[in-house]
């Protein structure tokens, strides 16, 4: 079984949100060491991926168009659907997450691979995955305006990837506030999760 580790921390070893995603791996790989359990970790901010245009967009449709599910391009979007379990590490930036996770994601997301269209135009998702954690960190408060975690929760249910979790710590550079404290509760808040899956 594979659990797959996408690693939005742009910042590197110096990303809280990558501490919090450690924390969540080793929890993970404890509470599974009698299973057959393979990590995989997608480095977003040292691959070379872009965003799609008019050209790629249209190679990808031939592609499709002639069976080639095995072309180069899609290989993000296989490893995403033989997933068994997911985690996102995504930074708070400006109001969402680094613009190279959303390229991860529109690469990923493949008519005909990722999710099909039922005759009657209802998207069926063909992911393996049951669960999906989406960790994060910022500087404030996050309140309303959580569209990271938000548009992850929709295209997971475009997906078919049926549940998501969702781990925050907050307020990490307002004075005054105890961070060590606040990155416990969130890491407490992943032994949780850990238990529940």
């Amino acid at each position: 079984m594979k659990l797959l580790f996408v690693n939005a921390c742009i910042r590197g070893e110096q990303s809280r949100t990558l501490e919090l995603c450690r924390d969540y791996l080793n929890k993970f790989k404890e509470a599974k060491k009698d299973e057959d359990w393979v990590i995989e970790e997608l480095d977003l901010g040292h691959m070379d991926i872009k965003p799609l245009d008019a050209q790629s967009l249209a190679q990808r449709d031939a592609y499709m168009k002639a069976g080639r599910i095995d072309a180069p391009m899609l290989s993000l979007a296989r490893q995403i659907i033989g997933a068994d379990q997911i985690l996102i590490g995504a930074s708070y930036w400006d109001l969402s997450f680094p613009a190279k996770l959303k390229i991860y994601l529109e690469q990923c997301s493949v008519t005909g691979l990722t999710f099909i269209y039922s005759p009657e135009g209802i998207p069926q998702g063909q992911c393996h995955a049951k669960h999906l954690t989406y960790i994060t960190t910022s500087g404030s408060a996050i309140g309303e305006f959580n569209f990271g975690y938000d548009y992850v929760k929709g295209i997971c249910s475009l997906f078919g990837i049926g549940k998501t979790f969702f781990v925050s710590a907050e307020e990490l550079d307002i004075i005054g506030k105890d961070v060590p404290a606040i990155m416990a509760r969130a890491k407490d808040k992943i032994t949780g999760i850990i238990k529940e899956i």
